[in-house]
């Protein structure tokens, strides 16, 4: 894979109005004292992410990287943005320096933190077979891009950190993220986009398993920072494609879209003891956090200025204002993107941060009354003090302001990205806008047509 040098990264990194190394100011006294209070969770982080802690849990539950380990690294990241300190840019790479010991190499030489896989992936006739894992691949490409865009944003930093960079860089593209691609786990759907699909090695129903929207949020928006830092539009491409896969996937109604949960996509997600039947489930999102994250990814292809234009954006926020949340501040009531409720078939709050930027009443929802008072309730517990603190704070004094009213902020490096003829008509044959009534899943094997072959 074609690199780009520690100029070229400086360049593309003071465009995207990456974060000063000057502390935001807040003034609104309670938000101060959550800050705080996350700021002493920020401070405990190197006796949590300790080496022989990095290790074990690869060792038994590599995808607990992505949803355990990566939230907490970005801990230090955030503390960073909010305080201008560089003492926590020396704590993100010593915690990172922890993970990367953890690493080990798979039987193809490629490293990664290689475990048992979760117990509904595992073969029984592979007992000792270990796996690691898309999303903490890309989960952890994502938060590294993301600390080298922010040190980027200043010549001394980006020359004190240029030695691990290359590092960095020649791990997460050879390696992280390039392995994938190698394994056969991504497929090119041509103009349906692309997707990623499990390794081998697990349960039959699991092996080769299309990946779901959110976790395809992922490793979409890993790309796009990878891009950003590196300036390869290679990535930018697979970005696209991803991005491209979602839309198809996409149900309009009433002006607003719905979604599932998983999507088939070709003759690999037929059940092998059942080619009457996918391997998967299809229903609608049964979780906010699928919800928001699946979301996620449409709204950063749009601030990169691919994919996702306005139109889109307005039939999201409709799906969230006119079908997954009452409106109301004090007594929400959620639903799925279908206005559904169950019972037992959803969880959790049906809630795009994201959203704020393009919408008032999100805003207010996100970041201001009974969700500031939660914020400061729970101030002082590792996790909501901690993590949960790092994206609202992160959100409110961050994001919020940089993309205040709307505001694209990444589309210099779509426009960039564009400006290049082959570019331009790669984006343009993939480009459509979904009409109603959109994509309609196709419930068994026999309603798929065509079907998407096998790849080799």
């Amino acid at each position: 894979m074609k690199r780009f040098g520690i100029a070229t990264a400086f360049v593309l990194a003071a465009i995207t109005a990456a974060p000063s190394a000057q502390p935001v100011k807040i003034e609104d006294a309670k938000d101060r004292r959550i800050l705080q209070a996350f700021l002493g969770h920020v401070d405990a982080l190197p006796g949590r992410l300790s080496k022989e802690y990095c290790r074990k849990l690869a060792a038994e539950e590599p995808e607990g990287y992505c949803w355990k380990i990566v939230p907490q690294l970005r801990m230090a990241l955030t503390a960073y943005r909010l305080t201008g300190e560089e003492k926590h840019l020396a704590m993100f790479a010593e915690l990172f320096e922890n993970m990367r010991s953890a690493l080990t190499k798979g039987p193809d030489g490629y490293a990664g933190w290689y475990g048992k896989p979760l117990p509904i992936f595992r073969n029984a006739a592979e007992a000792n077979h270990k796996t690691d894992v898309i999303i903490t691949s890309f989960s952890v490409a994502h938060a590294v891009c993301d600390f080298l865009e922010a040190v980027s944003a200043d010549e001394k930093l980006a020359k004190k950190y240029a030695t691990r960079r290359r590092q960095w860089l020649e791990l997460i593209e050879d390696h992280l993220v390039g392995k994938w691609e190698q394994r056969g786990c991504y497929v090119d759907l041509g103009d349906g986009g692309a997707v990623f699909r499990t390794p081998r090695g697990l349960a039959a129903s699991k092996a080769h398993l299309t990946q779901p929207a959110n976790k395809h949020s992922k490793i979409c928006r890993a790309y796009l920072a990878l891009h950003r830092v590196t300036g390869n539009d290679h990535y930018m491409r697979m970005a696209i494609r991803l991005g491209v896969r979602f839309k198809r996937t996409l149900t309009l109604r009433d002006g607003h879209y719905e979604w599932d949960y998983w999507a088939p996509a070709g003759a690999w997600d037929v059940d092998p003891a059942n080619p009457t039947k996918w391997k998967h489930w299809i229903g609608v999102e049964h979780r906010g956090g699928y919800y928001s994250l699946s979301m996620q990814m449409a709204l950063a292809l749009h601030h990169h200025g691919v994919v996702f234009d306005e139109t889109d954006v307005r039939r999201f926020l409709r799906t969230q204002t006119a079908m997954c949340w009452n409106g109301s501040m004090d007594k929400p009531v959620w639903a799925r993107v279908d206005g559904t409720r169950h019972e037992k078939y959803m969880r959790g709050e049906y809630m795009c941060a994201a959203l704020a930027p393009f919408d008032a009443s999100v805003e207010r929802f996100v970041y201001t009354g009974p969700r500031q008072e939660e914020r400061l309730k729970n101030a002082g517990h590792p996790w909501h003090g901690g993590t949960v603190a790092a994206g609202w704070l992160e959100g409110k004094y961050g994001w919020l302001p940089k993309a205040a009213g709307g505001k694209p902020v990444y589309a210099e490096f779509g426009r960039r990205f564009l400006a290049a003829p082959a570019n331009e008509a790669f984006h343009e044959k993939l480009a459509f806008e979904v009409k109603p009534p959109g994509y309609r899943a196709p419930r068994t094997p026999k309603q798929m047509n065509p079907m998407p072959p096998a790849p080799n």
